[in-house]
């Protein structure tokens, strides 16, 4: 019988959070293969910064739905000085959507997915997706449910609204803007639209047969919405190994970051760091105001969205009422505690059986809460 093999983990965990590096490992040691980062800031400074498994040091990984958290933050960023007005309708800047169906659809109903328009009709190729297709379609796109009187995830249409809409308002797509306002004044490794020098670094993802559960499957089955783009794309998941995917500016999907910079980007929505605050209070507690509850009608799940960000759910229940972030196929998490005062950024490079947050980062969660009452 062969010797069991060692988890490595390096990096730091400040004495009251010194139990997570041995839980931390025993994560990525289940995970059977790659790696992940655990970084944690507790009032505007790093508490934790640990990397295990198979997993560069300065290594940076493809976020997937984290994207829209980071997107969420420009777009509060944005208001907070005077670019964006979250609750303007889309049809006093943008003409395609001045029609009876769409013309109540708001930023701020796009950011807690109730526009409607989750999905679209049209099947786009990738060269149709990068060429801006995408745009075109939404704005031909007819709303699966009245805007504003339900929600739905819109794992890809979320970014393409989002860029159209900073173009036309704040006058840069989301890309640019989080890369002037959000990464330059913080330090942070986050991208959407990753430069090329930064590919050697992004940890390639590995994927596992996919599963679903009983009720996703049946939800599937009967549902009228079709599948995203996101999914639709993701036929062959090596795309998102791509330079393609790397490099594309998808707001919703094609962020790039580490666990650290997440975390400090978390930091900087409860108060300054480092004399920077990304957002005031009046974008916080609309992140944690509740938008959107109850069963998702294309996830076919309980979820609950603020602006922007997710609240607690039974699939991401994070540590209560306080706590906001989000939760992404690939297995990535990120969210922020205003009781607590904790950040957290999870980054892995195993892209789990069920899609969301994995199970090495809800196994945390427990282990975060025991720290922070013991």
């Amino acid at each position: 019988m062969s010797a069991p093999r060692i988890v490595p983990v390096s990096g730091f965990a400040e004495p009251e959070f010194e139990s997570l590096q041995d839980v931390f490992a025993r994560v990525v040691g289940a995970q059977g293969r790659g790696g992940a980062a655990l970084s944690i800031y507790r009032d505007a400074r790093p508490v934790v910064d640990l990397v295990a498994g198979d997993y560069a040091q300065d290594g940076v990984q493809l976020l997937f739905s984290v994207s829209k958290a980071v997107t969420a933050i420009a777009a509060a960023s944005a208001e907070r000085d005077g670019a964006l007005d979250l609750d303007a309708p889309l049809a006093s800047f943008w003409p395609a959507f001045d029609r009876a169906s769409t013309r109540a659809i708001t930023t701020r109903m796009v950011l807690s997915h109730r526009s409607g328009i989750p999905a679209l009709d049209r099947r786009l190729s990738l060269e149709e997706v990068l060429a801006g297709e995408d745009e075109r379609a939404l704005e031909s796109q007819e709303p699966y449910f009245e805007p504003g009187t339900a929600h739905g995830y819109g794992a890809f249409t979320f970014g393409v609204f989002m860029n159209g809409v900073f173009r036309r308002t704040v006058g840069t797509d989301v890309g640019a803007f989080v890369a002037e306002r959000l990464s330059a004044p913080l330090g942070l490794d986050l991208w959407i639209g990753t430069p090329e020098a930064v590919w050697p670094r992004v940890q390639g993802i590995l994927y596992d047969p996919p599963a679903l559960t009983p009720l996703r499957a049946a939800w599937i089955e009967s549902s009228p919405i079709p599948a995203g783009t996101t999914s639709q794309l993701a036929a062959t998941m090596d795309l998102f190994n791509s330079p393609s995917a790397l490099a594309a500016n998808w707001p919703s999907t094609s962020g790039v970051a580490s666990a650290r910079a997440l975390a400090r980007l978390l930091a900087s929505t409860l108060g300054e760091v480092d004399g920077v605050r990304l957002i005031d209070d009046r974008g916080l507690d609309a992140m944690l105001q509740p938008r959107s509850e109850g069963v998702d009608r294309v996830l076919g799940i309980v979820t609950r969205f603020g602006t922007g960000m997710q609240l607690p759910f039974p699939q991401f229940p994070l540590l209560g009422p306080t706590s906001f972030g989000h939760e992404a196929a690939g297995g990535s998490a990120v969210f922020a505690d205003r009781e607590s005062g904790i950040s957290v950024g999870y980054t892995t490079n195993v892209y789990p059986p069920m899609a969301g947050a994995s199970a090495g980062f809800l196994a945390l969660l427990p282990t975060i809460r025991y720290c922070l009452t013991h």
